[in-house]
């Protein structure tokens, strides 16, 4: 196995990337993604697997079928050819298929981005003449989840850095998924928040932006573009806060520690990640990859927690010993995608209309003629997300729900008392000048 072996600089990768002259950057890095996974895998490099699968796929053997002596005693031999049997269990091509499979299963990939990673995988290989022989798609029988109580997310928020306690605190209040939340940017959270502030330099945002901001988000999610599903969600106030606090301690602590120590002139800008990678000087966005390294991570400590509290009930009595298996087997995990998981709970808790759950969830609308015939409007979706905003904060939070007709009403109330005291400020300049006027007279 050779380490220093890196996809991105093997000539075979680089020549199928070129013969595909409208392929998106975000595709590209899926390909990287399937094929650093297979190299890992497999250990041995595109050029091998290539040379080895078309080696045997072009072997044929041949057969005798019938030998015997014709009528005048000459022998006949007759012979058939056999190409080799890609299908067979024994064929490379089906060996490193299921090598890749079982590794990925091992490190928790999930189903569909396997049977993703495999079409990625074989399309390469196709490219290059390699036979590829009828594959099944990969399933598994989904398995049980329970969701995470907010103690849970608390405990592996506090157990990291400010960054990753922005990051899972974010997942939690928006329902993002991970590749979507990490492709953001300081510029797209100023934008996000622009009800609160009206700040242009991102360093006076960074200072001065106000605490508790609800964000508000609408864009397509990468994973559905193709279906055109537009997603409207919000960031509550805690994820503001942290994002906050994450930035100000780049601005204010990193960048001057890093420009004192490497004579660099680092500094923070809209365009910078919003969840960004030390590798970087959080410049770069975190990859998917570290994320989910980092959260794998996080729910090893959480379930040794768990079973900490399990046999600490067991020792003062409060739980059977005979439970113990039964109890460890609803911990919950903690993942990126169970952070989206307990925002759909709440939203579908707090609010009975499904088609705002969808929107705020980033789903297909539960009726196809709803995007000509329904138009739900962003003071509906924030009263919703209002309403499930209690659930969604992990510290207790007193919410006012703010109605349309009540923000209507306070909005008159705030129009009527600014004409009321520009009337006053009239009186008020007309008693000065009067004032002055007499001054005049006496003097």
């Amino acid at each position: 196995m050779t380490t220093e072996y890196t996809i991105t600089e093997d000539i075979l990768f680089t020549n199928f990337i070129r013969s595909k002259p409208n392929i998106s950057d975000k595709t590209i890095t899926h390909y990287k993604a399937a094929l650093i996974k297979f190299y890992k895998a497999t250990h041995e490099q595109l050029g091998t697997v290539i040379a080895n699968c078309k080696n045997q796929q072009d072997r044929v053997t041949e057969k005798i079928i019938f030998q015997g002596e014709d009528a005048e005693g000459n022998q006949i031999v007759e012979k058939q050819i056999i190409n080799f049997d890609l299908n067979s269990p024994e064929s490379y091509i089906n060996i490193y298929i299921n090598t890749f499979i079982n590794y990925c299963k091992e490190t928790k990939i999930k189903t569909n981005t396997i049977n993703g990673y495999l079409t990625m995988v074989c399309a390469v290989l196709s490219f290059y003449s390699v036979k590829i022989p009828e594959i099944e798609k990969y399933s598994r029988t989904t398995p049980k989840w329970n969701l995470l109580s907010k103690e849970d997310f608390k405990f592996v928020m506090n157990d990291g850095s400010v960054l990753y306690a922005s990051l899972i605190k974010f997942l939690i209040s928006t329902g993002m998924r991970l590749s979507d939340a990490l492709s953001l940017s300081i510029g797209d959270f100023m934008n996000a928040t622009k009800e609160y502030h009206d700040f242009v330099d991102v360093e006076d945002f960074i200072e001065n932006a106000p605490s508790d901001m609800i964000g508000y988000w609408k864009f397509h999610p990468h994973k559905t573009q193709r279906f055109n599903i537009e997603c409207q969600t919000f960031n509550d106030p805690e994820s503001s806060n942290l994002i906050l606090q994450n930035l100000r301690k780049l601005k204010n602590e990193y960048y001057p520690r890093k420009n004192r120590k490497n004579g660099l002139d680092l500094k923070p800008s809209k365009e910078d990640a919003l969840f960004g990678s030390q590798k970087a000087y959080f410049k770069r966005n975190l990859t998917q990859d570290s994320v989910s390294d980092t959260l794998y991570k996080k729910n090893k400590k959480l379930r040794q927690h768990h079973i900490k509290l399990i046999d600490e009930k067991i020792a003062n009595g409060e739980l059977s010993a005979e439970d113990r298996e039964k109890m460890i087997e609803k911990i919950p995990k903690f993942h990126a995608h169970s952070c989206r998981k307990f925002f759909s709970t709440m939203i579908a808790k707090n609010c009975g209309n499904l088609r705002i759950c969808a929107i705020l969830e980033g789903h297909t609308t539960p009726m196809k003629t709803d995007s000509s015939y329904v138009k739900i409007g962003y003071d509906e979706l924030k009263e919703a997300y209002m309403s499930a905003l209690p659930d969604l904060s992990l510290e207790t939070t007193e919410v006012k729900i703010y109605t349309s007709e009540i923000r209507e009403e306070m909005e008159n109330k705030i129009e009527d008392l600014r004409k009321e005291n520009e009337d006053y400020k009239k009186k008020v300049d007309y008693l000065i000048d009067e004032i002055s006027d007499i001054k005049k007279v006496y003097h």
